[in-house]
């Protein structure tokens, strides 16, 4: 009777353990993933997820587009920091260079086909570089593909430390600390992805850069004359955007048949036109 009881008892207290670890594990379960340190809020970016993977195809009569990206209204000055002593390394000022243009001819815009998911293969060269020059970072916005190198350089005496973030959903991606110049860090697994990416100093706050990822080959930068070409397109009808981190964003539908050309002329809306991100503030800390 006495060994009965013992075994109950002992078969109740592994019931109760079994229950109590079954509830810890459903409890861990539920609790929110932590951010990772350093990340910051969410924002709307310029570049969102495809629909569909992207498919290589033969072009047999590839279109083309090519345009130019203008701005009629007031251009905004440049910045000029005054810095402190404790910013060694970058002068007794900085200028912050927002514009490049010729006449009403914007540079430096991003443009491409948002919504294209087969056409040709990428170009071979899958290298790309973001340089700290002069306290500021060079190129401001460059687009990319996946599956490349960012290589992160500073050609400045004065420390860095780039902090690369996600903008659409704020994580934190990586982190490039410098000491001197002539330093290199590549990255040969960040750009993943397509998405838009926020570079900036966190020892320099005014120092800002954007990279924007693709997973197909039709991008591009506006030249000195605010021009740019789209190559090797199949025939269709697309979405075509494009975006400058002060002027804003413009978006326009274009065809392009087989074997022609399409010409656009894009305007941008100005200073926080469209929809570009809010600028990331940088941390209290600089560990």
């Amino acid at each position: 009777m006495n060994r009965s009881i013992l075994t109950l008892s002992l078969l109740l207290s592994a019931v109760a353990v079994a229950s109590a670890c079954s509830d810890e594990k459903k409890a861990s379960a539920a609790q929110p993933v932590a951010r990772k340190e350093g990340s910051v809020a969410p924002r709307v970016a310029v570049v969102t997820a495809p629909a569909g993977p992207y498919r290589v195809i033969s072009v047999a009569s590839p279109g083309r587009i090519t345009g130019t990206v203008d701005f009629d209204g007031v251009f905004p000055a440049d910045s000029v920091i005054q810095l402190t002593a404790q910013q060694a390394g970058c002068g007794q000022s900085v200028v912050d260079h927002r514009i490049d243009r010729t006449g009403t001819r914007v540079a430096g815009v991003a443009v491409w086909l948002t919504d294209i998911r087969q056409g040709r293969a990428a170009d071979v060269d899958k290298r790309f570089e973001l340089a700290n020059e002069d306290c500021v970072f060079t190129p401001r916005v460059q687009t990319v593909m996946t599956g490349g190198t960012l290589n992160v350089i500073s050609n400045d005496v004065a420390m860095h430390r780039d902090r690369i973030v996600d903008v659409a959903t704020g994580e934190l991606a990586a982190i490039a600390p410098f000491n001197d110049n002539g330093q290199v860090i590549p990255f040969d697994r960040l750009l993943t992805k397509t998405e838009e990416l926020e570079v900036t100093c966190e020892l320099h706050p005014w120092a800002k850069a954007y990279v924007l990822v693709f997973d197909h080959p039709y991008y591009a930068m506006t030249d000195n004359n605010g021009t740019f070409s789209l190559d090797g397109i199949p025939a269709g009808t697309y979405h075509l955007r494009a975006w400058h981190p002060v002027l804003g964003l413009v978006d326009q539908t274009v065809t392009v048949g087989a074997g022609a050309a399409a010409t656009v002329a894009l305007k941008l809306p100005g200073e926080n036109g469209g929809t570009p991100p809010s600028p990331i503030k940088p941390p209290d800390s600089t560990g």
